[in-house]
């Protein structure tokens, strides 16, 4: 694809057979990593009610959200404040950040999935709206891997979703990310003082992204140019993460994407919400490529994996097990 026509792909997954949307699906998630689905099934309605939930739990005092703090030494669920709300407690999440190079992100998250510790959430209200847009993504990602498993030829083409067995068990940690980027103030040059979240790939199988209306979400082309993922009502924007990079020996492309902070003030002074939710194949599952040279990624357990990037993203390096086996 030339660079200069290069754009992320819309597949409308309810006019078409399964066949030439099997094709399509691999096309965009080789070649680029990402694409939007359309006609993907899953409700609206759901999807409204999940950021609704979200924008009035993000709404509420800092100390209130607190009381759902991550414990992150025992889970991968709960609040995690704005990066200028940390202190030393060493209970408190280290702040999260893709590199020491650059400011921390602007933003604060609550993540939730279909096991989560009573203390995590919110209301009740929360609780529902949460599970029942966890189901119907899972049930696309379900979907999506039967239709990259035939796309790729292989054979069952099944073999992807089957990895999946453990959901909603406490055996598969597929997670869904609440992200609040705050109002930003605007300097005296009207620039961006940092990125809203910073560059980076997502860790697990494939990644489902519900956007607001606000723009700044970009995706690193194979050809090194910044494309514009561009939100729209009913758009679903599906990626790739390294695992599923691993599991298909390099073919689909975990791609590097990053949200930036706006220059516009009006846009600066406005919030954006995005619904993220990352799967992952069951914690026991081990990871081994099924396509081109068996040798080209060695294989590991997605728990271990799991484990080792977000030890990554928090610690960037520092205290990581010495059991855990290289990436």
């Amino acid at each position: 694809m030339p660079a200069e026509t290069e754009e992320i792909p819309e597949i409308d997954m309810s006019q078409q057979s399964e066949a030439v949307v099997a094709e399509q699906l691999v096309s965009a998630l080789t070649t680029v990593g990402f694409c939007y689905a359309v006609g993907h099934g899953v409700p609206q309605e759901t999807v409204a009610s999940a950021f609704a939930e979200s924008a009035g739990f993000f709404e509420r005092p800092l100390s209130e959200k607190l009381r759902h703090r991550r414990d992150w030494r025992k889970s991968t669920c709960g609040y995690i404040p704005p990066h200028w709300a940390s202190t030393s407690d060493p209970d408190e999440p280290p702040v999260e950040r893709f590199s020491l190079d650059a400011p921390p992100d602007e933003k604060e998250v609550l993540d939730v999935c279909h096991t989560c510790d009573d203390t995590v959430w919110p209301s009740k209200s929360f609780r529902k709206a949460s599970l029942d847009l966890i189901s119907a993504a899972q049930d696309l990602t379900l979907r999506l891997m039967r239709l990259i498993g035939g796309g790729l030829g292989l054979s069952p083409p099944d073999q992807l979703a089957d990895a999946f067995v453990g959901f909603p068990t406490p055996a598969n940690t597929s997670q869904l990310r609440m992200l609040h980027y705050p109002p930003l103030s605007t300097d005296t040059n009207g620039s961006a003082s940092g990125d809203r979240c910073g560059e980076h790939t997502d860790y697990g199988c494939i990644t489902l992204v519900f956007c607001d209306s606000q723009p700044g979400l970009q995706v690193l082309s194979r050809t090194g140019r910044y494309l514009d993922a561009n939100p729209r009502p009913g758009r679903v924007l599906v990626n790739i993460g390294d695992l599923m990079q691993r599991w298909t020996g390099g073919r689909l492309h975990s791609a590097r994407h990053r949200v930036l902070a706006p220059t516009d003030p009006k846009l600066r002074s406005q919030p954006r919400y995005s619904l993220v939710y990352f799967t992952h194949c069951d914690d026991d599952f081990t990871v081994r490529p099924l396509l081109g040279d068996p040798d080209s990624f060695p294989p590991v357990k997605t728990g271990e994996h799991m484990r080792r990037r977000f030890e990554e993203t928090f610690q960037l390096g520092q205290g990581i097990d010495p059991q855990l086996p290289p990436l």
